[in-house]
């Protein structure tokens, strides 16, 4: 086995970012990281679709789109959940493909039906064909979220998925803030284009993701599960090492790879109810619902969907004022959301989660007594102090809330639990935001600033759970971070690395005994004797 005397040593375990690598420094100067960084590009366009959809329709119902339609609240609300209801039969479609037939084709299928889905959207005469455009994009969007973030990760560079895998969420924000754009400048058409010329703009997503990764190579781990190590391989060494196959990491990665299988194998770790079966699984199948959930459940829902009433609330009534605040808002989520993505191995994950959380429980409860003064005393300097504080808590939410949503759960998975983990993230979501979405509006007028009361509890509560639940994965590669979970409760890196690399080891040294007992050796005991130093 090639490489496998590189693991002799157990004490100090080598960090992946220690080990001789044939790239630059530098991506961009890199053809192979050029490509890798490229095609990861690509896979961000599936989640730009879900943020321009879920920006579009909040923007879109305007004058000549309420015209056109006449949907009472029933039909808006059909309209709304439309793009949602498909969602869990999709993700589990799409982990079913990704599994049987490759990563690439659930990414692909997906695009397709939503750039159908926008396409029908855009020249629908009916309501009825609107809803349908609107369950195609549901459809092909959930397949794509399914896998995206996914194979983003499995086939980037050890060096930068975590920033790769972080920046997939936060492209969300490029997507609303050119959805407000577009909508605010269409505003102004007097005819149905109004209306319709935002829907045609949902189509870039989908096409964008499809050449971009139209030649993107498939998940190095899946070929490797499937028999294909050559071509695996072969994968690795183009794109993290320039064609060199016997590259130290591209090795390194090789081990690691065939050793998180085997385990995964050996503990049957192959469906979903094998979530189930061991501690750390159930751990793994916790934190992925509790992130699911509290990707809505924070309190950013309530702002992101009702942002309007919320501001007539503290007295900000003026159409412009409210379009203003909530530009400026997308355009600061996107600098902090970026920030957060590219920190995430230098700051920590558990930090940003923590920090994320405590966070935004202060800054709801100063927004709550703010908005309880000026509901007694209607002062107007009261309602606007309360504007930084929304653009406070929001920063907050998106340094880990944002970037590590869809990057966390994916690196804390098995391979062979991956996708699955990822339906199942989709489906609890798609439960929570519909769910969150109902009783936001009915809660808020009920209890209008007492609603907040809630949600500073919630947080509380999720502060706790990512302080014992939440293990630190920062420099770690995939394979490393995927056994970290049966390392204890809070995770523990260096046993999960070390655990890795004595398995590839104890292999290791198993062929070197076999090949020579092949040869007649008599002493076995040197059993760390390198592969390529015996005879031809």
């Amino acid at each position: 086995m090639a490489g496998g005397a590189a693991f002799a040593s157990e004490a100090p375990v080598a960090r992946y970012q220690d080990v001789e690598n044939n790239t630059n420094p530098k991506w961009w100067k890199d053809p192979g990281l050029r490509m890798n960084i490229y095609h990861c590009a690509g896979l961000w366009a599936t989640f730009y679709m879900n943020g321009y959809d879920g920006s579009l329709f909040n923007g879109q119902t305007i004058d000549q789109w309420t015209a056109f339609f006449q949907p009472n609240s029933t039909m808006l609300g059909l309209m709304n959940a439309a793009a949602f209801l498909p969602s869990p039969i999709a993700a589990f479609l799409a982990d079913w493909i990704g599994h049987h037939l490759g990563r690439r084709y659930p990414v692909w299928i997906g695009s397709v039906l939503t750039l159908a889905g926008g396409l029908i959207n855009a020249t629908s005469r009916n309501m009825g064909q609107y809803i349908a455009g609107r369950a195609f994009m549901g459809f092909g969007t959930s397949m794509t979220l399914t896998v995206g973030p996914t194979l983003c990760q499995e086939i980037a560079h050890p060096r930068y998925r975590a920033q790769v895998g972080s920046l997939y969420t936060c492209i969300y924000y490029i997507a609303a803030i050119c959805s407000a754009f577009i909508c605010f400048g269409t505003r102004f058409i007097d005819s149905d284009y109004s209306w319709r010329i935002p829907c045609y703009f949902q189509i870039l997503g989908p096409i964008a993701a499809l050449l971009m990764t139209f030649n993107m190579p498939e998940s190095p781990r899946w070929l490797w599960k499937k028999g294909k190590i050559d071509e695996a391989t072969r994968i690795l060494g183009k794109y993290h090492a320039n064609g060199d196959e016997n590259d130290p990491l591209v090795q390194l990665e090789c081990e690691e790879i065939k050793q998180a299988l085997e385990d995964e194998e050996a503990n049957s770790q192959t469906r979903y109810m094998d979530y189930f079966k061991t501690p750390g699984n159930r751990r793994r199948l916790f934190v992925v619902c509790i992130i699911a959930v509290g990707t809505n459940w924070v309190g950013n829902g309530i702002i992101s969907y009702y942002l309007t009433p919320i501001l007539a609330s503290v007295g900000i009534t003026e159409t412009i004022k409210a379009s203003g605040i909530n530009i400026g808002l997308q355009f600061w989520n996107l600098g902090l959301s970026v920030w957060a993505a590219l920190s995430v191995d230098s700051l920590g994950r558990r930090p940003l989660w923590l920090l994320s959380t405590i966070g935004m429980m202060l800054s709801f409860c100063i927004v709550m007594a703010l908005s309880a003064e000026f509901a007694k005393t209607g002062s107007s300097a009261i309602g606007t102090a309360t504007i930084p504080f929304l653009f406070i808590f929001f920063g907050f939410y998106d340094i880990a809330w944002t970037p590590l949503a869809s990057m966390y759960p994916v690196e804390i998975l098995p391979f062979n639990l991956r996708t699955k983990g990822q339906a199942i993230f989709i489906a609890v979501q798609t439960a929570a935001v519909a769910l969150n979405t109902f009783a936001n509006p009915v809660a808020l007028a009920a209890l209008e600033w007492r609603y907040y009361g809630v949600y500073i509890g919630i947080l509380a509560v999720l502060s706790v759970i990512i302080y014992f639940y939440f293990p630190e994965t920062k420099n770690m590669t995939i394979e490393e971070i995927s056994v970290i979970f049966d390392t204890g409760r809070t995770g523990n890196a260096q046993v999960a690395t070390a655990r890795l690399r004595r398995a590839a080891q104890t292999d290791a040294n198993a062929e070197v005994r076999s090949i020579r007992e092949d040869y007649g050796g008599k002493n076995d005991s040197d059993a760390n004797t390198p592969i390529e130093s015996l005879p031809n």
